[in-house]
């Protein structure tokens, strides 16, 4: 059976939303390729009616879970006209 969980450096339980854990998928799945906001709305199944710019959003609160400093994010990359790599 696989657990979908993520586990901090202590070992402790990291709660994901359903969307920030496709969102996690989805950058793990093309390591080292910039993905477009396009790209990770579909990934993350988001609602047609939702604007791509709620990508960033999700991006913003996986960062704070993934990384100690958020700001300077090392994991998710933005790259300007791009997306996210």
């Amino acid at each position: 059976e696989r657990l979908r969980r993520l586990l901090d450096p202590s070992g402790l339980p990291v709660p994901l939303t359903k969307g920030e854990y496709s969102l996690l998928k989805a950058f793990l799945a093309s390591p080292q390729r910039p993905l477009t906001r396009e790209f990770l709305v579909q990934a993350t199944k988001i609602n047609d009616d939702v604007f791509d710019r709620s990508i960033d959003v999700q991006v913003l609160r996986l960062r704070r879970k993934l990384q100690e400093a958020p700001d300077y994010p090392r994991m998710i990359r933005t790259e300007r006209g791009v997306g996210y790599l």
